[in-house]
Order: C-alpha cells, then sequence, then structure tokens
C-alpha cells in the first residue's frame, strides 16, 4: 500500500520546444529531454544531487535512498517534498542510516552513466549475496519487446534517455524514462519499495549496457 504521504506526483516538464537549424539551413522546431538537478535531503541533511527529467521525483528519492541504505523501513518516512524552484527534495524520517556522516564519507565511483557513486555501507552488505537464477523462455522475451514498443514515449519525442521497467511475463508494471539508466532503476525501487512488492516474481528490463551500479541496484 502507498504510504499516505504521496499525496500527488511532482513530475516535472520532460521534454521542451527548442528551434533548432538543419544541416540545410533550415530553422525547424524539436523537443529536448529537459535534464536538471535535485538535491536530495534526508532530515535536513544534504545528501546528494541527482541530475533528472524529474519524472517521478518522489519515487526517485525513496528508491535513491533505500539502495544506499540511508533507510531500510518504508514506515519511518514521515513526508517526501519536492520543490522544483529550488531544485530540492526534502525527506523526514524517523529512522536513518546509524552514523550517517561516516556513511558519507567512504564512497566508490562505479560505472555507472556520468560516474554513479554507491556508498560505503552498501557494498558491505553486498558480501555473501546470492541471487537465484531466473529460468526465462525465448517467447517471454519476444512478447515482452513487443509491449515494450509502446512505450519509449519521451524517446521517441526527444531521444537522448534511457528507459527502465517492472514487467511479469510480457505485462509491463512500470515503465520510467531518465537521462540516467541509474535514476530510473532507483524510481522503480521507490515504487515497488512504496507498495510493499519484491522483485522475486518479477523481470527488469533496461536499455543499453548494465553498469555495475545497476546490477547492485537490481540485486
Amino acid at each position: 500500500m502507498t504510504p499516505t504521504f504521496i499525496k500527488g506526483n511532482a513530475a516535472a516538464q520532460l521534454t521542451m520546444a527548442v528551434e533548432v537549424m538543419d544541416e540545410q539551413g533550415t530553422l525547424q522546431t524539436r523537443q529536448i529531454a529537459c535534464e536538471r538537478p535535485l538535491t536530495v535531503y534526508l532530515n535536513w541533511k544534504e545528501i546528494v544531487t541527482l541530475m533528472t527529467l524529474g519524472a517521478r521525483p518522489e519515487a526517485l528519492v525513496l528508491g535513491y535512498l533505500k539502495n544506499q541504505g540511508f533507510i531500510e523501513d518504508i514506515s519511518a518516512i514521515e513526508s517526501v517534498i519536492v520543490d522544483w524552484e529550488s531544485e530540492a527534495a526534502a525527506v523526514v524520517s524517523s529512522q536513518q542510516a546509524a552514523d550517517l556522516d561516516k556513511s558519507l564519507e567512504k564512497k566508490t565511483v562505479t560505472s555507472g552513466c556520468g560516474q554513479g557513486t554507491m556508498y560505503g555501507s552498501v557494498m558491505k552488505k553486498l558480501e555473501g549475496v546470492v541471487l537465484a537464477t531466473p529460468e526465462l523462455k525465448q517467447s517471454t522475451l519476444y512478447a515482452l519487446l513487443k509491449a515494450l514498443s509502446a512505450h519509449n514515449e519521451t524517446y521517441k519525442m526527444a531521444g537522448a534517455v534511457h528507459g527502465c521497467a517492472i514487467c511479469r511475463g510480457a505485462e509491463i508494471l512500470s515503465f520510467v524514462e531518465d537521462v540516467g539508466r541509474h535514476n530510473a532503476v532507483d524510481t522503480l525501487a521507490g515504487e515497488l519499495w512504496m507498495r510493499g512488492e519484491s522483485g522475486h516474481d518479477k523481470i527488469f528490463y533496461t536499455t543499453g549496457r548494465l553498469t555495475s551500479e545497476m546490477v547492485i541496484k537490481v540485486a
């Protein structure tokens, strides 16, 4: 069940029209993706600034904090406020990672888009993690790719973005686009977390290569 603190969606404008000149010198109007900064605060402490389209910022912020190990219990979240004028997202929680300052000190720069970052506590928790080996039919993959063709709306309009999805069989449960794939992963993770769902019976889809940061977040 979605927590009561999510009252709406503070989605930002994903694309904007600009005038460009083509190779023949003709002036044309085209859509471009609107990437913007969003600084995340946890209990009034600055954590990180994310560069994002801002399609579903509440889910993005919560997914990021969860995947970085800063918050483990969704019921501890008291409020999430996104303000695009100040380019900030403030999360208030009754629980957070012990010794937050120390957790922020140790970080690993990953192979994510634009150099992602994973904090020390997350890397420590990965030790000994063993994942099940899934079985997927070729027909399921083909059906899934066909179903996904109805999405990618921002990419179709402006290009320059990646898409990620959570699926069950060939059914698309949630699809999100962002300039960085790691942001899209965090957004989907935040949505699952808010709904109290696990990923054990689902398929994760992404455009482009799998970076180490993405594999860690999906795991």
